[in-house]
């Protein structure tokens, strides 16, 4: 408990540290963190599901997921400002396609359906989430900062909730609530994830009442309206992309993405659900 202890915090501190570089240095430093989870989430993702791809696959989903974001980086703040996104889904499509040759010339008729769509997911996921993560980092200062803050509140918020509330539940029902997937994740019940939408809503009012100015500043139609209902939805993708990480675990035969952050696991066990809100919150603040 003390180690999880210890690494949730230094995780914390991390994430603090380039919310204040982003904020009071240059909004673009924001990218390096980006681009870790990109790095390391690639990795994690092809690791855990090795026996189902081959050197070729493995080695080209790795460079993907290390010069994805540079690439969108350099494209979208040196050369061509609101061209980083297509850039870096023409790359996604490139590496996509140079691996569907490689397979086809090698001739390999492969029957196993999981190992058709484990080839490119890795191609997909985490890259492009984290895409508009940044995409959403690169809008107008109190847009983006607002954004960002969002996606890092309402998904932790979510899964916090979501653990007492259905912990507590389970433990009034003597251990017989109702599971939420239990093919996919046992411990899930839908108690639990009725507190998930509960923290959203929490995550939502936070941004509230602890950024007003900002967003003040922001032509938004009854905000506390607005940012209690996209707590909910974020909140719901945040359970989606939790559940999408177990399916991929599930297949995998592991329990954990990896071992950078002890008690915890790897960096996508951290920010699983955290992309699939993050797509969400990204395309809305880009309408606002």
């Amino acid at each position: 408990m003390l180690i999880r202890t210890i690494s949730g915090a230094v995780y914390l501190i991390i994430l603090a540290g380039f919310f204040l570089l982003r904020q009071f240095v240059d909004y673009r430093l924001f990218a390096i963190l980006i681009w870790f989870f990109s790095a390391v989430g690639t990795f994690e993702v092809v690791r855990a599901n090795k026996e189902k791809t081959d050197k070729t696959e493995f080695l080209l989903s790795i460079i993907f997921g290390i010069i994805v974001i540079p690439v969108y980086c350099l494209i979208e703040y040196w050369f061509l400002i609101g061209w980083g996104m297509i850039f870096a889904l023409g790359l996604m499509i490139l590496f996509i396609s140079v691996n569907t040759l490689i397979v086809y010339l090698r001739n390999k008729k492969v029957q196993d359906e999981d190992k058709k769509k484990i080839s490119l997911i890795a191609f997909i996921y985490p890259a492009l989430f984290l895409i508009y993560i940044l995409h959403a980092n690169n809008l107008a200062k109190d847009k983006g900062f607002l954004a960002i803050l969002l996606m890092f509140i309402i998904s932790p918020l979510t899964d916090t909730m979501a653990y007492l509330v259905g912990m507590l539940y389970n433990k009034i029902r003597k251990g017989k609530a109702k599971k939420l997937c239990p093919k996919l994740s046992p411990k899930k019940t839908v108690a639990g994830a009725i507190g998930g939408l509960f923290g959203g809503v929490l995550g939502g009012l936070i941004v509230y009442f602890t950024c007003t100015k900002k967003i003040a500043s922001i032509n938004m139609f009854s905000p506390i309206l607005v940012l209690m209902s996209l707590g909910i939805i974020a909140s719901i993708f945040t359970q989606v992309g939790d559940l999408f990480e177990s399916y991929i675990k599930r297949k995998a035969g592991i329990k954990d993405m990896g071992k950078i952050m002890p008690g915890h696991g790897g960096v996508m066990d951290r920010i699983d659900g955290m992309l699939f809100a993050g797509v969400l919150i990204s395309l809305v603040f880009t309408f606002i």
